[in-house]
């Protein structure tokens, strides 16, 4: 997990992410405070990469109250002086950007205009009570919304941008058969049910250029009776690297994120999909070690490791990690591999 990795023109100096984790720190606008500044540029520090939590492209994709926004050209003084402080450290950022949908604060919106048992919203453990259906032109707005912010992205210095598609928000709710119920070309199929995702990378991709690495958040299974599984994903996956995704980072959940489960509870995901790809993917998942990280990798289950609510609790694991495994005379024994470390 201590090798470099190269997507594109930009070069990691190790294999461990801080995933994005919505931390609600921002001001009520969406702008970077001095809260959140501080909280990355601590866990910048030996880390290979870190990817800002996710930040909403519109006013009315917002899933809380103090939740990162991306949304307008004013927000990019403080974006770009958050971008420079994790920097400083010699670490590369990323930032997510996503749309809530149905799981809006305000106007919930999706492909469907049912009623939805699998989403709730911020501070609610009631599920949606409904959304307004997505028109064409809508499904257009959004898109560009999408692009504008990458834009922003670029503008204020992030090194790459992650588009996400799962954990319940807009991309996911279209991927999933079980919040996209429509019967033109956005829902149906597979296919159907990712154009919209598709033609979002499409226009991201349009905005920043093809040296500007893109990373794409799947929610690869549904972890619900009906809903997207693995297999489904295999495909997908392709469809999406296809469509010009560089990096693959794998979640699941249509109800929101996980937090519980054994240590690299996704890992299964990577050991699935990544053999079928040409680019990298990174897997999370309570992550606690760097021999559980390292034995992700070295078992093929992904390139990219990312660790949560671990880093939350203690800023330095990664140099704390990493001084235990050197200081191990014995090599690490990884489902039939051996790695010296």
């Amino acid at each position: 997990m201590f090798s470099d990795l190269k997507i594109k023109n930009l070069t990691f100096k190790n294999r461990i992410v801080l995933p994005p984790m919505a931390l609600d720190i921002a001001s009520e606008k969406g702008e970077v405070t001095a809260k959140l500044i501080e909280h990355y540029r601590l866990r910048s520090q030996g880390i290979g990469l870190i990817i800002v939590e996710h930040s909403y492209v519109s006013r009315n994709g917002k899933a809380h109250p103090c939740q990162l926004g991306i949304y307008d050209d004013e927000l990019i003084k403080g974006l770009e002086h958050l971008a420079r402080e994790i920097h400083r450290e010699g670490t590369p950022v990323g930032i997510q950007i996503s749309h809530a949908g149905g799981r809006a604060l305000m106007s919930p919106c999706g492909p469907s205009g049912t009623l939805s048992k699998y989403l709730s919203r911020f501070g609610q453990k009631e599920s949606v009570k409904g959304s307004k259906k997505l028109s064409k032109e809508s499904l257009r707005r959004i898109v560009n919304d999408f692009a504008q912010a990458a834009r922003r992205a670029q503008l204020a210095g992030f090194d790459f941008v992650e588009i996400h598609g799962a954990h319940g928000y807009l991309l996911n709710q279209f991927y999933s058969p079980l919040t996209n119920l429509r019967r033109d070309e956005y829902g149906g199929t597979l296919e159907k049910r990712l154009r919209f995702p598709i033609e979002v990378i499409k226009a991201v991709r349009g905005a920043i250029g093809e040296n500007m690495p893109i990373f794409y958040r799947l929610g690869a299974d549904d972890r619900l009776a009906g809903g997207n599984s693995i297999e489904d994903s295999i495909i997908a996956a392709r469809l999406l690297q296809d469509a010009g995704v560089d990096c693959l980072d794998l979640s699941g959940g249509i109800c929101g994120y996980l937090k519980n489960g054994p240590e690299g509870f996704f890992a299964y995901m990577g050991k699935a999909i990544k053999p079928i790809l040409d680019i990298p993917v990174m897997v999370t998942g309570g992550i606690k070690t760097g021999i559980k990280a390292n034995e992700i990798i070295a078992d093929h289950s992904a390139d990219l490791v990312g660790v949560g609510r671990t880093l939350l609790q203690d800023s330095e694991w990664v140099s704390k990690e990493r001084l235990k495994m050197e200081s191990d005379q014995h090599p690490i024994e990884a489902k039939g591999y051996l790695i010296s470390v």
